[in-house]
C-alpha cells in the first residue's frame, strides 16, 4: 500500500491556461514560402469579401430549369455555402461580445448546408428567456488544465468523487420519493438540476477544452446527467456539447464533447476511428432519418471544432445486462475531427457526418478492456487458464464466484501461500451477561416497515430493491440466523456472497491489488474482509501488532458518512442522527489466513468504503467488515479503500 498526499484545502485554485482558438490552414492552398506572389503584392490583389458580394454571386449561381440535375444540385450547394458565408460576414449585434475579425475564420466547404439564423448560432446557451440567461454562468474564455502535479490529480479526483457522491445521494432520494408517491419522473435530471442551481456542477466558472482534471479515461456513468455534473459534457439530453459563439472571441460556437450512442443509421465505430452523424432529422427512438439535417447548433459547433482543430471529448453509450436502465456511459478520451461533410445518407436525406480519430498516448479504450474482461470470464467458465495466470480460483471453490490470480510482472506466487478464509469466525455470543444482544425478527414472508431488525437501523430501508446501500451508517443491522425471513430477504444483502467477479493481480504501483471484472453499481456490496479474529484490549494490543499483518477496523476513516449525504446541496436535508456505536473490539490477523479483500490497495480517493454490519443476535463488539462500492466501477478498474494511513503517519 503506497503513501498518499495530504487532503486538499477547502478552496483550490485550478491550474488552467488560456486555450487560443485559431483557424486551421487551408490544406489545398499554397504555403507562404510556395506562393508565387510576393507578400507586398498579395495584399493589393485581394478583394474584400462582403455580404453584398456574396449575394451577387448567389444570384449569378441560380440554376436554370434546363440544367442537368447533378449540375443544378452543385449550384444549389454553392448557393447554400454563400448564404452561410454571408451570415458569417455580417457584423455581430451590439449585445454580443467583441469578436475577432472575420478574416481569421475560414469559410465552410461548399458541401455544407447553411446556417439557420444568427440566434441559433448561440445554441443551448444563447436563448433569450430568463432561464437560459440564469444557466449561462461560465466565463468568456476557453482554457485547458495544464501542468498538473500528482497531488493536483488526486485533489481533482477527490472533487469529482465528491460531486458524484452528491449526485447519487440526491438521485436515489428523489427516486425513492417518486416510488413511494407512485409517480415516475426523471430523478437523474432533477438531481443534476438541483446541483446546478446550488453551484455544484464542476468547472462551470470556465470553459474547459480537452481532458477534465479528475476524470479518468474509462470512467463509467449510469446517467448522462452525471456526466454534465463532473464537467465532461454540457447538455444532459443533447448529443453534442459545445461553447456558444457569444462566449468566444471568434464569435463561433465550438464543440468540446459528444455522446456517441450509435443511434443513427450512418454511424460507424471501430474504436480509434469514429464516424459520428450530427443531430436532428429523425424522430425520437428512430434510426432512419425523416428529414434533412441542418448546419446549426451542435452540428455547426462540431464543424467549427474541425475548422479550428479543437479536440473533442468522446463519451460512448454501451448496453449492459445490469443497471438502472441497461445503459452505461463511458469516457473514452480525446478525439480530433479530421473531416466534416454533408450529403445524402443511407436513408436518402442529407446528413452531417464527422470523422473523428483518437489522439495517441491515452489509456486503453474502455471497449477493449471490457472485451478483455469478458474473454477472461469466458475462459474461467470453461476452466481454461489464460497466460500468466497462476490460479483460476484463489478461494478453491469456497467463494460463490471464482477469484483468479494474475501476475504478468514477475514470478511472485505469494497469494497462493495463504489459507483462504471466506468469512471470519467470530466468538459465539454468551447466553447471558452484559453484552448487548438483539433477538431476530419474525417476518416469515419478508421484511417490511414493521421488521424488528429494520427498526434498529433508525427507520427507512437500508437497501434498495436492486440491493444497493441507501445510506452509510455506524452499523447496519441485517436479519440473522434467528430471524424468520428467507435468505432472499432484502435485509440480507451481504449474506448472499459476492455478486461481482474480482481478480487479484500484480502491478508496479501497488504490488498485489484487486480489480473488478464486472461493472459494479455504486452502493453495491463487493466483498467482506476476512482473517483470523483476535479480541484485543489495551494490554495485549501492542504486543500483538509486532511482526504481524493486521487489519484494524478502528483505523478505517468513517467514509460511510459520505455515502448518501446530500446536505451540501440541500441544507434542509439533515443527516440522520444514528444511535452511537462503540465500534469493534477486535482486529483481523491476516498473516496466515486471508481473503480477496486483504489485497485491496490504499487510496485517499477510494472507490470502495468499509461498512460495519451485524446480523440478528450477533455480538456488537464483533461486526462484519463489509466493502461497498463508492462509485460506478468499470471492468478492469482497481479497487481502492482508505485505510487511514495518512492519519497514522501524521500522528507519528
Amino acid at each position: 500500500m503506497g503513501s498518499c498526499p495530504p487532503p486538499p484545502p477547502p478552496q483550490m485554485a485550478p491550474v488552467l491556461s488560456r486555450f487560443p482558438i485559431t483557424p486551421k490552414p487551408d490544406p489545398d492552398g499554397p504555403s507562404p514560402s510556395q506562393s508565387p506572389i510576393p507578400v507586398a503584392e498579395r495584399s493589393s490583389l485581394m478583394l474584400a469579401l462582403t455580404p453584398e458580394l456574396c449575394e451577387i454571386h448567389h444570384r449569378e449561381l441560380a440554376p436554370s430549369p434546363d440544367d442537368d440535375p447533378s449540375f443544378a444540385h452543385c449550384l444549389r450547394q454553392y448557393q447554400l455555402h454563400l448564404e452561410a458565408l454571408a451570415a458569417r460576414l455580417r457584423p455581430p449585434s451590439s449585445s454580443s461580445p467583441a469578436a475577432t475579425p472575420v478574416a481569421r475564420v475560414p469559410p465552410p466547404p461548399p458541401s455544407l448546408p447553411p446556417q439557420q439564423g444568427q440566434q441559433q448560432q448561440a445554441g443551448a446557451g444563447g436563448g433569450s428567456n430568463s432561464s437560459s440567461k440564469k444557466r449561462a454562468r461560465a466565463a468568456t474564455e476557453v482554457v485547458r488544465a495544464t501542468h498538473l502535479s500528482p497531488a493536483d490529480h488526486l485533489r481533482y479526483r477527490a472533487l469529482v468523487r465528491r460531486a458524484r457522491l452528491t449526485f447519487e445521494a440526491l438521485r436515489s432520494r428523489y427516486q425513492r420519493q417518486e416510488t413511494s408517491a407512485g409517480v415516475r419522473n426523471r430523478h437523474d435530471l432533477r438531481a443534476s438540476s438541483q446541483m446546478l442551481s446550488a453551484g455544484h456542477w464542476l468547472h462551470r466558472e470556465v470553459r474547459l477544452v480537452g481532458d477534465i482534471p479528475g476524470v479518468l479515461v474509462g470512467d463509467a456513468f449510469y446517467y448522462r446527467a452525471e456526466i454534465c455534473v463532473v464537467g465532461l459534457h454540457t447538455a444532459p439530453q443533447a448529443g453534442i456539447g459545445y461553447i456558444p459563439g457569444r462566449l468566444l472571441d471568434v464569435g463561433q460556437s465550438i464543440a468540446t464533447s459528444i455522446v456517441s450512442s450509435g443511434g443513427y443509421l450512418d454511424d460507424e465505430d471501430t474504436g480509434d476511428v469514429l464516424v459520428y452523424t450530427g443531430s436532428g432529422g429523425r424522430q425520437r427512438n428512430r434510426v432512419n432519418h425523416s428529414a434533412d439535417q441542418t448546419l446549426e447548433r451542435g452540428n455547426l459547433a462540431l464543424h467549427n471544432s474541425y475548422q479550428y482543430g479543437v479536440e473533442v471529448r468522446v463519451i460512448r453509450c454501451h448496453d449492459v445486462d445490469q443497471g438502472p436502465h441497461r445503459k452505461v456511459y463511458v469516457y473514452d478520451g480525446l478525439y480530433r475531427v479530421v473531416s466534416s461533410t454533408f450529403g445524402p445518407g443511407k436513408s436518402g436525406h442529407d446528413v452531417c457526418k464527422f470523422k473523428l480519430v483518437r489522439l495517441p498516448g491515452q489509456d486503453e479504450l474502455a471497449s477493449k478492456t471490457w472485451h478483455n474482461a469478458k474473454l477472461l470470464k469466458e475462459s474461467m467458465d470453461a476452466r481454461i487458464r489464460p497466460p500468466r495466470y497462476i490460479s483460476l480460483d484463489l478461494s478453491k471453490g469456497t467463494e460463490v464466484l471464482r477469484v483468479p490470480v494474475c501476475n504478468k510482472l514477475d514470478d511472485d506466487r505469494s497469494p497462493l501461500m495463504f489459507m483462504y478464509i471466506v468469512r471470519p469466525e467470530f466468538p459465539v455470543p454468551p447466553s447471558h451477561g452484559p453484552v448487548r444482544q438483539h433477538r431476530g425478527c419474525h417476518c416469515a414472508s419478508g421484511c417490511g416497515s414493521k421488521c424488528r431488525c429494520g427498526r434498529k437501523n433508525g427507520g427507512g430501508p437500508v437497501y434498495t430493491e436492486d440491493e444497493t446501500l441507501v445510506m452509510g451508517r455506524p452499523v447496519v443491522y441485517e436479519c440473522g440466523a434467528l430471524c424468520g425471513c428467507p435468505m432472499t430477504c432484502v435485509n440480507r444483502v451481504t449474506q448472499r456472497g459476492m455478486k461481482h467477479r474480482l481478480e487479484v493481480f500484480r502491478s508496479h504501483e501497488t504490488g498485489w491489488g484487486v480489480r473488478a471484472l464486472d461493472l459494479i453499481q455504486p452502493g453495491a456490496f463487493v466483498c467482506e474482509y476476512s482473517g483470523h479474529v483476535v479480541a484485543i484490549d489495551d494490554q495485549s494490543g501492542s504486543a500483538l501488532m509486532e511482526g504481524r499483518s493486521i487489519i484494524d477496523p478502528r483505523r478505517f476513516p468513517e467514509r460511510w458518512r459520505e455515502w448518501g449525504d446530500a446536505s451540501a446541496v440541500e441544507p434542509s436535508i439533515r443527516r440522520r442522527q444514528f444511535t452511537k456505536y462503540a465500534g469493534p473490539d477486535y482486529v483481523l490477523d491476516v498473516s496466515d489466513k486471508r481473503n480477496v479483500a486483504c489485497y485491496i490497495s490504499h487510496s485517499w480517493t477510494p472507490n470502495v468504503f468499509l461498512q460495519f454490519v451485524l446480523r440478528g443476535n450477533e455480538d456488537e463488539s464483533f461486526p462484519h467488515l463489509m466493502v461497498f462500492a463508492m462509485e460506478t466501477i468499470p471492468p478492469m478498474r482497481e479497487l481502492s479503500i482508505d485505510y487511514g494511513i495518512d492519519e497514522e503517519l501524521s500522528a507519528s
